[in-house]
């Protein structure tokens, strides 16, 4: 299974795929800037819904602006801590 993560400004979308490429799961939410808090969400539902404890590859994209200083964060350096 592959699991994808794409984190904006305002939103974060995911997809889950199947063995053979198959559309398990997709969504598209707002994170009202809690991008870490949601991102850790999305996972969990993941786990509980199509993993169920099973390794799966995660691919992350996107990138933020700081709040508090307009520099780029990035989706895999922001999810790390």
């Amino acid at each position: 299974m592959r699991v994808g993560l794409d984190i904006g400004s305002t939103t974060i979308k995911c997809v889950v795929l199947g063995e053979h490429d198959e559309l398990l799961y997709s969504t598209y939410e707002r994170h009202y800037s809690h991008i870490l808090e949601k991102a850790q969400e999305l996972l969990r539902r993941i786990d509980a819904e199509h993993l169920h404890g099973r390794k799966a590859l995660l691919s992350i994209s996107g990138s933020v602006l700081h709040p508090r200083g307009g520099q780029a964060l990035y989706a895999k350096d922001r999810l790390r801590h």
